[in-house]
Protein backbone atom coordinates (compact mmCIF):
# COMPACT_ATOMS: atom_id res chain seq x y z
CA UNK A 1 0.00 0.00 0.00
CA UNK A 2 2.42 2.71 0.87
CA UNK A 3 4.56 2.51 -2.48
CA UNK A 4 1.11 2.11 -4.67
CA UNK A 5 0.66 5.47 -2.63
CA UNK A 6 3.96 7.22 -3.72
CA UNK A 7 2.94 6.54 -7.71
CA UNK A 8 -0.91 8.07 -6.72
CA UNK A 9 0.56 10.91 -5.36
CA UNK A 10 2.05 11.82 -8.35
CA UNK A 11 -0.62 10.67 -11.07
CA UNK A 12 -4.11 11.50 -9.23
CA UNK A 13 -5.74 14.38 -7.87
CA UNK A 14 -7.71 12.22 -5.46
CA UNK A 15 -8.57 8.65 -5.07
CA UNK A 16 -11.07 6.38 -3.29
CA UNK A 17 -10.36 4.04 -0.50
CA UNK A 18 -12.00 0.43 0.09
CA UNK A 19 -11.39 -2.69 2.19
CA UNK A 20 -9.16 -3.27 3.98
CA UNK A 21 -7.65 -0.17 3.73
CA UNK A 22 -9.63 2.03 5.21
CA UNK A 23 -7.64 2.13 8.58
CA UNK A 24 -4.15 1.19 7.19
CA UNK A 25 -4.03 4.20 5.17
CA UNK A 26 -4.16 6.49 7.55
CA UNK A 27 -0.16 6.53 9.09
CA UNK A 28 0.19 7.17 5.20
CA UNK A 29 -1.55 10.20 4.88
CA UNK A 30 -0.52 13.51 5.54
CA UNK A 31 -3.47 15.22 7.25
CA UNK A 32 -6.71 13.44 8.59
CA UNK A 33 -10.16 15.34 9.11
CA UNK A 34 -11.19 15.75 12.26
CA UNK A 35 -14.07 14.05 11.72
CA UNK A 36 -12.18 10.91 9.66
CA UNK A 37 -9.99 10.86 12.86
CA UNK A 38 -13.27 10.45 15.21
CA UNK A 39 -14.58 8.27 13.08
CA UNK A 40 -11.46 5.94 12.58
CA UNK A 41 -11.67 5.58 8.88
CA UNK A 42 -10.56 7.11 5.74
CA UNK A 43 -12.53 6.33 2.61
CA UNK A 44 -11.69 9.19 0.58
CA UNK A 45 -7.65 10.80 0.21
CA UNK A 46 -7.27 14.45 -1.92
CA UNK A 47 -4.20 15.18 -2.85
CA UNK A 48 -3.43 18.69 -3.25
CA UNK A 49 -0.07 20.93 -3.04
CA UNK A 50 2.10 17.57 -2.13
CA UNK A 51 -0.23 16.59 0.81
CA UNK A 52 -2.57 13.37 0.80
CA UNK A 53 -5.22 14.57 3.10
CA UNK A 54 -8.03 12.12 4.05
CA UNK A 55 -11.54 12.32 4.92
CA UNK A 56 -14.58 9.90 5.81
CA UNK A 57 -17.45 10.07 3.54
CA UNK A 58 -18.71 6.68 4.42
CA UNK A 59 -21.55 8.50 6.89
CA UNK A 60 -22.41 10.88 5.32
CA UNK A 61 -23.87 7.71 2.61
CA UNK A 62 -24.54 6.13 5.53
CA UNK A 63 -26.77 8.57 6.96
CA UNK A 64 -28.77 9.05 3.78
CA UNK A 65 -29.08 5.65 2.76
CA UNK A 66 -31.33 5.51 6.22
CA UNK A 67 -33.37 8.25 4.99
CA UNK A 68 -34.29 7.47 1.71
CA UNK A 69 -34.85 4.05 2.97
CA UNK A 70 -36.98 5.27 5.79
CA UNK A 71 -35.10 3.35 8.36
CA UNK A 72 -34.58 5.53 11.61
CA UNK A 73 -32.32 4.87 13.85
CA UNK A 74 -33.11 7.26 16.46
CA UNK A 75 -33.90 5.89 19.46
CA UNK A 76 -33.01 2.54 18.79
CA UNK A 77 -30.34 -0.01 19.36
CA UNK A 78 -28.02 -0.70 16.78
CA UNK A 79 -26.59 -3.90 15.86
CA UNK A 80 -23.40 -3.96 13.39
CA UNK A 81 -22.07 -6.88 12.23
CA UNK A 82 -18.33 -7.05 11.57
CA UNK A 83 -15.56 -4.93 12.91
CA UNK A 84 -13.38 -3.66 10.09
CA UNK A 85 -13.54 0.01 8.55
CA UNK A 86 -17.29 0.03 7.12
CA UNK A 87 -18.52 -0.58 10.66
CA UNK A 88 -16.96 2.77 11.68
CA UNK A 89 -19.71 4.58 9.66
CA UNK A 90 -21.81 3.38 12.04
CA UNK A 91 -20.71 4.90 15.49
CA UNK A 92 -21.98 4.62 18.94
CA UNK A 93 -23.65 0.98 17.75
CA UNK A 94 -22.80 -2.68 19.66
CA UNK A 95 -20.81 -4.53 17.00
CA UNK A 96 -21.55 -8.09 16.50
CA UNK A 97 -18.00 -10.33 15.84
CA UNK A 98 -17.65 -14.19 15.46
CA UNK A 99 -14.79 -13.94 17.88
CA UNK A 100 -16.46 -11.06 20.56
CA UNK A 101 -13.59 -8.86 22.25
CA UNK A 102 -14.45 -6.42 24.87
CA UNK A 103 -18.20 -4.68 24.86
CA UNK A 104 -18.60 -7.01 21.63
CA UNK A 105 -21.56 -9.71 21.32
CA UNK A 106 -21.53 -12.84 19.66
CA UNK A 107 -24.02 -13.53 16.62
CA UNK A 108 -26.09 -15.87 18.48
CA UNK A 109 -26.18 -13.58 21.02
CA UNK A 110 -28.12 -11.84 18.35
CA UNK A 111 -31.56 -13.53 19.48
CA UNK A 112 -31.17 -12.64 23.03
CA UNK A 113 -31.28 -8.58 21.94
CA UNK A 114 -34.08 -6.20 22.12
CA UNK A 115 -35.87 -4.43 19.05
CA UNK A 116 -33.24 -2.55 17.03
CA UNK A 117 -31.67 -1.78 13.41
CA UNK A 118 -29.19 -4.26 12.37
CA UNK A 119 -26.03 -2.90 10.32
CA UNK A 120 -24.21 -5.37 7.76
CA UNK A 121 -20.60 -4.66 7.21
CA UNK A 122 -19.06 -7.76 7.05
CA UNK A 123 -18.22 -8.93 2.78
CA UNK A 124 -20.88 -12.06 3.07
CA UNK A 125 -23.49 -12.39 0.42
CA UNK A 126 -21.07 -10.09 -2.26
CA UNK A 127 -20.80 -11.01 -5.88
CA UNK A 128 -19.85 -13.86 -6.39
CA UNK A 129 -20.53 -15.47 -3.71
CA UNK A 130 -24.15 -14.55 -3.61
CA UNK A 131 -25.65 -17.05 -1.74
CA UNK A 132 -23.74 -16.00 1.56
CA UNK A 133 -25.40 -14.53 4.82
CA UNK A 134 -23.71 -13.21 7.97
CA UNK A 135 -26.22 -15.55 9.70
CA UNK A 136 -27.38 -18.83 9.94
CA UNK A 137 -30.95 -19.78 9.07
CA UNK A 138 -31.76 -20.28 12.59
CA UNK A 139 -30.19 -16.90 13.71
CA UNK A 140 -32.45 -15.46 11.19
CA UNK A 141 -35.54 -16.50 12.53
CA UNK A 142 -34.45 -15.79 15.93
CA UNK A 143 -33.75 -12.20 15.13
CA UNK A 144 -35.55 -10.51 12.61
CA UNK A 145 -38.88 -10.49 14.80
CA UNK A 146 -36.83 -7.70 16.82
CA UNK A 147 -36.13 -5.57 13.89
CA UNK A 148 -37.11 -2.63 12.77
CA UNK A 149 -34.89 -2.28 9.92
CA UNK A 150 -31.88 -4.00 8.33
CA UNK A 151 -28.84 -1.88 6.52
CA UNK A 152 -26.74 -4.32 4.53
CA UNK A 153 -23.53 -2.53 3.35
CA UNK A 154 -23.14 -4.76 0.02
CA UNK A 155 -24.13 -3.11 -2.90
CA UNK A 156 -23.82 -5.64 -5.50
CA UNK A 157 -26.16 -7.71 -5.68
CA UNK A 158 -28.77 -5.37 -5.47
CA UNK A 159 -30.36 -7.96 -2.86
CA UNK A 160 -28.70 -10.11 -0.83
CA UNK A 161 -29.58 -13.33 0.56
CA UNK A 162 -29.89 -11.21 4.28
CA UNK A 163 -32.38 -8.71 2.81
CA UNK A 164 -34.36 -11.03 1.26
CA UNK A 165 -35.19 -12.67 4.51
CA UNK A 166 -35.91 -8.95 6.39
CA UNK A 167 -38.45 -7.88 3.65
CA UNK A 168 -40.16 -11.48 3.55
CA UNK A 169 -40.18 -10.66 7.68
CA UNK A 170 -42.04 -7.30 7.24
CA UNK A 171 -38.96 -6.14 7.81
CA UNK A 172 -37.77 -2.80 6.09
CA UNK A 173 -34.71 -3.72 4.68
CA UNK A 174 -31.85 -2.30 1.82
CA UNK A 175 -28.65 -2.93 0.66
CA UNK A 176 -25.52 -0.28 -0.07
CA UNK A 177 -26.41 0.59 -3.25
CA UNK A 178 -27.50 4.22 -2.38
CA UNK A 179 -24.75 4.38 0.03
CA UNK A 180 -22.07 3.75 -2.39
CA UNK A 181 -23.10 6.61 -4.64
CA UNK A 182 -24.03 9.11 -2.37
CA UNK A 183 -20.35 8.23 -0.79
CA UNK A 184 -19.04 9.06 -4.11
CA UNK A 185 -20.86 12.31 -4.87
CA UNK A 186 -19.48 13.15 -1.01
CA UNK A 187 -16.13 12.70 -2.21
CA UNK A 188 -16.62 14.44 -5.92
CA UNK A 189 -17.54 17.47 -3.52
CA UNK A 190 -14.36 17.71 -1.29
CA UNK A 191 -12.33 17.17 -4.79
CA UNK A 192 -13.82 19.52 -6.74
CA UNK A 193 -14.72 22.07 -3.80
CA UNK A 194 -18.02 22.79 -4.54
CA UNK A 195 -21.88 21.64 -3.35
CA UNK A 196 -23.64 18.89 -5.41
CA UNK A 197 -26.24 17.70 -3.08
CA UNK A 198 -28.44 14.69 -2.62
CA UNK A 199 -30.63 15.42 -6.15
CA UNK A 200 -27.25 14.38 -8.02
CA UNK A 201 -27.30 10.90 -6.26
CA UNK A 202 -31.16 10.50 -6.82
CA UNK A 203 -30.84 11.51 -10.31
CA UNK A 204 -27.40 8.97 -10.90
CA UNK A 205 -29.83 6.16 -9.18
CA UNK A 206 -32.47 6.40 -11.39
CA UNK A 207 -30.06 6.86 -14.25
CA UNK A 208 -28.29 3.62 -13.56
CA UNK A 209 -32.08 2.00 -13.49
CA UNK A 210 -31.17 1.37 -9.09
CA UNK A 211 -34.68 2.63 -8.43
Amino acid sequence: LSTRMAVLRQELDGCNVTIPYKQEIMPLLDEISPFAQQVGAVNTVQFAAGRACGYNTDVEGFRAMLEQQGIDPAGKSAYVMGTGGASRAAAQVVLVSRHPAGEEISYDRLAEVGTGVLVNCTPAGMYPHEEGCPLTAAQLAAVLPRLTGVADMIYHPAETVLTRAAKASGVNACTGLYMLIHQAVAAEEIWQGRTLGRELTDELMKELQLV
